[in-house]
């Protein structure tokens, strides 16, 4: 089963960091209040945990995350424009400089997804800041409680935020590693050199 799991997170890399990026975007949006109720049926006040999701911000939140897998893909997906045709040429500028771009900004295309979860884990200490300043919020029943359990949520947000960037970010300087090849045999060279040939740009870089 192990070994199943692994395969398939390997043969599925790019799905299943969408995944976790789209799924710590959505946690990291639920924002977690803290209240206290001194309704005046209560004996004493009693603190409630409530969960706020705006509906239009989770619609919306594919969009951070589908942008930041452009850093996933070679020239933005570019290089698989066709190579034959009245368009040919035109076509193989194109993909020659998206894959250009791509190498240069493709981790700048992480950034809006990192600030917008670095925003949405922000709120809750701010919260819980507020909350804590005031007297009765100490004194209500279960307060300590919901607070350590708030709190715990928060850092496995925290948590997933991180593990799910450095994926991201490792997986983007991976496919750009393998771009470039190093010195090797005059048969790997000469082979490199006929892919690149045959695309008609350099997709494979050969340093020296």
């Amino acid at each position: 089963m192990r070994d199943y799991v692994s395969n398939l997170i390997r043969s599925h890399r790019c799905l299943c960091i969408f995944t976790a990026l789209q799924l710590t975007l959505m946690l990291s949006m639920l924002e977690v209040k803290v209240k206290v109720d001194q309704s005046p049926e209560l004996q004493r006040p009693l603190t409630r945990v409530y969960l706020v999701a705006h509906l239009g911000e989770l619609a919306w939140s594919p969009l951070f995350s589908g942008f930041a897998m452009g850093a996933m893909f070679y020239g933005y997906g570019l290089i698989h424009l066709p190579s034959k045709g009245l368009l040919g040429g035109f076509f193989t500028s194109l993909r020659s400089a998206g894959l250009s771009v791509w190498q240069q900004c493709s981790p700048v295309m992480l950034v809006p997804w990192t600030m917008k979860v670095a925003q949405n884990l922000s709120l809750f200490p701010c919260h819980m800041w507020e909350c804590l300043a005031k007297d009765v919020f100490l004194e209500a029943d279960n307060c300590l409680l919901l607070v350590f359990l708030a709190v715990v949520l928060w850092n496995y947000l925290l948590i997933l935020a991180i593990a799910s960037l450095v994926l991201a970010v490792r997986l983007n300087l991976q496919m750009m590693c393998a771009r470039h090849i190093g010195n090797g045999d005059h048969e790997l060279r000469a082979y490199v050199r006929g892919i690149n040939d045959l695309l008609g740009f350099e997709m494979i870089v050969l340093t020296e």
